[in-house]
């Protein structure tokens, strides 16, 4: 195949990054420091795609671009050597995300757009463009939000394309297009985003129980294997075999998980495009890799040293 990956983000952002100690709402600050500042393409399914370049791997990078900010985020991508683009230009403006990160208060603030308005031509110029796509690779990632105007299906009609053609599929997101996604046609591989609420289903998630009633859900559901983030810092890991809770052995400071979700998910896909189908073995690779996302504030997981370093890390218990 002529790439290792297709990752689709139907809804890209500018993400900018502000490092400020001791952060206050009402307070005017300078950022003295150059690198205490940055500004790149975003998006979870992009985010997989900047990750894995370093890695070497080369993917179709895929969504709605518009405006300023569209051609900023192009801009910025284009210095990926292993990330080709194949976006479709909206009349309206893409998204812009600011996270402000303060590592002495160890928190992080985000201030998120919603995004453009998609408009049914715009789509079905997508669909091809997408459908192309996937004759050029055996794995698809369908990660992030939505825009505005697409159909609470959209996830599980891309999904159903994939599946048709034989791909392997990988989804991270939350909400009603990712719920009907997971019931009507679900992905090999798939994670609940819960940055900002757990819930799922209808159903706010508590006890450990909860997860793991959910886990198996979606393992019922087709899945062969699922990631839940539980209590922060641990995850509940759930395959055909059974169920397992990963704990990192050290503390991390909030301040540092800004992508650990999508590096957790960038270290699935290059195991098993790299190693075969042990799902086992390529979340413990997953959570190296959100570790390894950790000892850095920007979108880095580091080389495969520091990830193959990064499984001594984290402990495994099996709770199912």
């Amino acid at each position: 195949m002529d790439y290792d990956f297709l990752s689709v983000t139907l809804n890209p952002s500018l993400d900018r990054e502000v490092i400020i100690e001791n952060f206050d709402v009402g307070n005017l600050y300078r950022i003295e420091n150059p690198s205490n500042s940055k500004m790149e393409a975003g998006g979870k399914g992009i985010n997989v795609s900047i990750m894995l370049s370093d890695l070497n791997l080369k993917s179709i990078a895929t969504g709605f671009l518009g405006g300023f900010i569209g051609n900023m985020i192009q801009s910025k991508l284009s210095s990926f050597e292993n990330i080709t683009m194949n976006f479709v230009y909206s009349e309206e403006e893409s998204r812009e995300n600011i996270e402000i990160i303060d590592p002495i208060k160890n928190l992080i603030t985000s201030i998120n757009s919603k995004g453009p308005y998609i408009k049914n031509h715009d789509y079905e110029h997508f669909l091809k463009r997408y459908k192309n796509s996937l004759s050029l690779t055996e794995h698809v990632v369908i990660s992030g939000s939505i825009p505005q105007g697409l159909n609470v299906s959209v996830y599980s009609d891309l999904l159903s394309e994939a599946k048709k053609r034989g791909k392997t599929t990988y989804m991270e997101s939350i909400g009603p297009y990712f719920e009907e996604a997971v019931i009507n046609n679900c992905p090999t591989v798939v994670k609940p985003d819960f940055r900002r609420r757990t819930e799922i289903f209808g159903k706010k998630l508590d006890s450990l129980e909860e997860y793991i009633d959910v886990s198996n859900k979606i393992i019922e559901y087709g899945a062969r294997l699922v990631i839940m983030s539980y209590q922060v810092f641990g995850d509940i890991v759930a395959t055909n075999d059974g169920l397992w809770l990963f704990k990192p052995d050290e503390q991390i400071e909030l301040s540092h998980l800004f992508g650990a979700g999508d590096a957790f998910m960038s270290g699935i896909l290059y195991y098993i495009i790299k190693n075969g189908f042990n799902y086992f073995e390529a979340a413990k690779f997953g959570m190296a890799s959100a570790i390894s996302k950790t000892d850095y504030i920007e979108k880095k997981i580091g080389d495969l040293s520091q990830i193959e370093k990064s499984l001594k890390r984290f402990t495994v218990e099996r709770i199912e």
